[in-house]
C-alpha cells in the first residue's frame, strides 16, 4: 500500500518512465524502418540537448550555482561518459541489426549490473523478496526476447 503523497508521486513517476521507455523503444523500431539508425541518433542527440532548459524550468532553480563536491562531479562525468559510450554509441550500433526490438529488450537488463555493483561495492542489501522480483524480471525479459 502507498500511504503518503510522496510515495504516490514516486510510483507515478516510475510508471511514467516505464511507459515512456516502452513507447520510445517502439518509436525507435518504427524510425529505423524508415531512416538509417545513425540519422536517428543525430535526431535523438538534439532532443536530449533540448531537455536541459525544460529540466531547469521544472526544478525551478539553477543547479550550477553553489558549492561542488569534486568526487561527486567526477562520478557525474564518469556517468556521462558511460552513457555516451555504452548506451548511446554501442547501444545504437547494436540497434542497427535486424531486431532492434529484441536488442532494446535485452539491453533493458542493465539494472542487474547496477544492482550487483551497489551490492558488491556499496553493501546495499536485498531482501529475498527483492531477489525473487529481480529474477522474475530477468526471466520475463529473456522469455519475451526469444
Amino acid at each position: 500500500m502507498i500511504y503518503n503523497r510522496a510515495s504516490m508521486l514516486t510510483v507515478l513517476g516510475i510508471l511514467g518512465t516505464i511507459v515512456s521507455f516502452g513507447i520510445a523503444g517502439f518509436l525507435r523500431k518504427m524510425s529505423v524502418d524508415r531512416i538509417h539508425p545513425h540519422q536517428l541518433q543525430v535526431v535523438a542527440g538534439f532532443v536530449y540537448g533540448a531537455q536541459l532548459p525544460i529540466w531547469l524550468w521544472l526544478v525551478g532553480r539553477n543547479p550550477l550555482i553553489g558549492s561542488y563536491d569534486r568526487v561527486g562531479v567526477g562520478y557525474g562525468v564518469a556517468c556521462l561518459v558511460m552513457n555516451v559510450v555504452g548506451a548511446a554509441l554501442l547501444g545504437n550500433l547494436l540497434k542497427t541489426s535486424d531486431s532492434p526490438g529484441v536488442i532494446t529488450s535485452l539491453t533493458a537488463m542493465y539494472p542487474v549490473v547496477t544492482g550487483l555493483l551497489c551490492w558488491g561495492l556499496l553493501g546495499e542489501e536485498y531482501t529475498p523478496r527483492k531477489l525473487i522480483a529481480i529474477v522474475l524480471m530477468l526471466l520475463g525479459v529473456a522469455l519475451f526476447s526469444y
